[in-house]
């Protein structure tokens, strides 16, 4: 009988091992997601400052340099 409870008892573990699982894959899906249209609406917002200001091509170099050594993306 104990057997028997404990065999149950690990199928439901697995059972909830496998959800949890599932769950963890969809989650990565759409961190992907959030990330490539964060990528996309990055690369639109360059191109329209490209459009609007033909040298900013340059600026955007000094600027993210610029950035680059006094932010910390951690504390973003």
């Amino acid at each position: 009988m104990r057997e028997r409870e404990i065999e149950k008892q690990f199928k439901a573990f697995q059972q909830e091992i496998a959800l949890l699982g599932e769950e963890v894959e969809a989650l990565k899906l759409d961190q992907r997601a959030l990330k490539d249209a964060l990528h996309l609406e990055v690369e639109t917002l360059r191109r329209c400052l490209e459009r609007f200001h033909p040298d900013s091509k340059g600026c955007f170099v000094a600027v993210r340099a610029e950035v680059l050594q006094e932010i910390d993306p951690e504390a973003i």
